[in-house]
């Protein structure tokens, strides 16, 4: 069978050379091992680049990669990126902040007041469509000082699948790399990839 290449835009556009990584142009990033993808994954991260990984986007998979390494509770997720200052929040749906509310005991009003209206979308996992918000960054439930979610156990999707990032393609994902354990999972994801597509090349 012949190899099929994936194209990635987010790879494309990247600078190998700001990085000393010059090297790596054309390689298959599925073959990069030890320092090679250490390194490239430290400089995608510096960039705040994400990947596009050809796994389908269901709620197995995702949970396959998110349960192969662990949060270190850096808290990136839920504080302002400096790198993408433009950034509205954190998109949660309607029903997502009505179950914090009542979680919190608070009037959903008084949560809706601190959010911003945002879209009429496909729930990813549940293929419904509903309405989402946009909760402003910091996290209003980040506590700082002790690294931690004060609504953990009824955080959003998009909270307890991150670094992972829904693309509106449900024939992938994207990973965020500016953290360790996006890192972890970029190559676990990898390793599937591998697997299920031996032939496939996502060149750099």
């Amino acid at each position: 069978m012949d190899g099929t290449t994936y194209e990635s835009e987010e790879i494309f556009k990247f600078d190998l050379e700001k990085y000393g990584l010059a090297r790596l142009e054309g390689r298959n990033i599925l073959t990069l091992t030890g320092s090679d993808m250490d390194n490239l994954l430290e400089a995608l991260g510096n960039d705040d680049i994400s990947l596009n990984v050809p796994l389908p986007c269901i709620p197995a998979t995702v949970q396959e990669i998110l349960t192969s390494s662990e949060c270190r509770r850096c808290g990136k997720c839920c504080i302002p990126n400096p790198l993408n200052p433009s950034s509205p929040g954190i998109e949660a749906f309607k029903e997502e902040l009505e179950e914090i509310a009542n979680y919190l005991q608070m009037p959903f009003e008084s949560l809706k007041e601190k959010t911003a209206v945002g879209k009429y979308v496909l729930h990813p996992f549940k293929g419904n469509l509903a309405f989402t918000r946009w909760m402003p960054l910091p996290c209003p439930f980040y506590d700082s000082e002790n690294k931690e979610c004060r609504v953990h156990s009824v955080r959003p999707v998009v909270c307890r699948i991150y670094p992972i990032i829904l693309t509106g393609d449900n024939s992938e994902f994207s990973i965020k790399l500016n953290c360790d354990y996006g890192k972890d999972l970029l190559i676990e994801a990898f390793k599937l990839v591998r697997q299920s597509k031996p032939d496939l090349e996502i060149n750099l």
